[in-house]
């Protein structure tokens, strides 16, 4: 059933394939606002391909992304990089934190990037909200690793994207951090005003985001 509000994401007819190989076959998604989903499927199955092409890194053979109202395909890479910019927050599993600056400094750069310069206030109130508020000065080689990924999730927020997408956030951890992460990524999503798409081959976490979108062998399912 389509919403009579604007989705916040709506994908529609999506292939996209490698030389002779398909990847994605007829993808059609809609995501309204607040409602988060888990992106699932097995390693192979397109969760990757599927996230590039909604975030504008890669043009699709085939079909439409929608980003809250605005076309991602049919721009030109340039176009496609300002839109990710000021409606995407892309959180991986690298967490690609820049390694000279501070953590502040990391948001700060966000910031301007994504088109939504900030002050110090904003970002410590930002870092406060994930428990990283005593860690804004430190470099991202002395921050443990759930510090530099709670770092990320604050980066990742910092232009208040419409869209939030985090790519196997949880899959390295045990139970009890998985349930951690999983949970901070929801509150803050919600705190910030965007929705959330998350992933993971991690079924764990279905009991925190029952949505799911899954990607199977050249198909997908929305329950």
């Amino acid at each position: 059933m389509i919403s009579r509000a604007t989705p916040v994401l709506a994908i529609t007819g999506l292939k996209h394939g490698y030389g002779h190989k398909p990847i994605l076959t007829g993808v059609e998604i809609e995501l309204n606002e607040g409602a988060h989903h888990l992106l699932l499927g097995p390693s192979g199955s397109g969760k990757t391909t599927l996230i590039h092409a909604i975030s504008g890194l890669l043009e699709p053979d085939d079909g439409s992304v929608v980003i809250d109202g605005e076309a991602m395909t049919g721009r030109s890479p340039a176009a496609r990089d300002a839109l990710r910019r000021s409606k995407i927050g892309l959180i991986f599993q690298s967490l690609r934190l820049v390694s000279a600056l501070t953590v502040r400094e990391n948001l700060h750069l966000a910031g301007r990037l994504s088109g939504h310069p900030t002050t110090d206030a904003a970002i410590d109130a930002l870092l406060a909200q994930v428990g990283l508020g005593h860690r804004c000065s430190a470099k991202p080689r002395h921050l443990s690793q759930g510090e530099a990924q709670r770092a990320a999730i604050s980066r990742a927020l910092i232009g208040k994207p419409r869209l939030l997408i985090a790519d196997e956030p949880t899959s390295a951890l045990d139970d009890e951090n998985a349930d951690r992460v999983a949970s901070l990524l929801i509150e803050t999503a919600d705190r910030n005003g965007s929705t959330l798409l998350v992933a993971t081959h991690d079924q764990r976490l279905k009991k925190l985001i029952p949505r799911t979108v899954t990607l199977l062998s050249q198909s997908i399912a929305v329950p």
